[in-house]
């Protein structure tokens, strides 16, 4: 299965409730890092291929470079109709295994219609940019918490970013449990 930064791998966890909240990347406007093919390859080697093992998770080395807006709208409608995760985890394949063009609303509405989703909703959902103030606030409220990246994690008001922090987000839950249980029976 195609999963998002390890989410459905916390998800499984009776202990933890995770909330997606967007966060656009490289917005319009932002600059994509200038990188080589042979530098995007050697990222993935070193980076991402060992994790995408770890985690069962299929992922190939980046290709284009595609502005996500429209997918992150799209998911908020995916989310308002039930099929929240079943998009996200499309479009997480269409991106990360098959380097499908996310900015194409066409290609966000065929990835919505394999789910169940109604693609001419997608489409117009990105033509009115429905939800754009949503991702908008959103990012601002991750900046004001000092998230600058993905996948990023809070729990009780401490984050957890960077390559690999399943681990670390699971050892957080478990000491806090463990802690309020300590709580408890004192």
């Amino acid at each position: 299965m195609a999963t998002v930064g390890g989410s459905p791998v916390l998800e499984r966890d009776p202990d933890v409730r995770v909330e997606w909240v967007s966060w656009e990347g490289r917005p319009p406007g932002a600059p994509f890092a200038p990188y080589t093919p042979e530098q995007r390859l050697e990222n993935y080697e070193k980076n991402h291929k060992g994790l995408a093992a770890k985690y069962g998770v299929p992922i190939r080395p980046a290709g284009g470079n595609y502005r996500t807006t429209g997918a992150h709208l799209a998911t908020f409608y995916a989310r308002e109709q039930g099929k929240f995760r079943e998009f996200r985890d499309r479009v997480y394949r269409a991106r990360w295994v098959e380097d499908l063009n996310l900015e194409d609303p066409a290609v966000l509405a065929r990835l919505g219609e394999e789910v169940g989703l109604d693609g001419a909703g997608i489409k117009k959902v990105l033509a009115e940019q429905r939800y754009l103030a949503i991702l908008h606030n959103q990012r601002a409220q991750g900046k004001s918490l000092g998230i600058y990246g993905i996948p990023s994690f809070v729990v009780r008001g401490k984050i957890f970013w960077g390559k690999d922090v399943i681990d670390d987000v699971r050892q957080e839950v478990a000491r806090l449990k463990q802690d309020l249980l300590e709580k408890q029976s004192a």
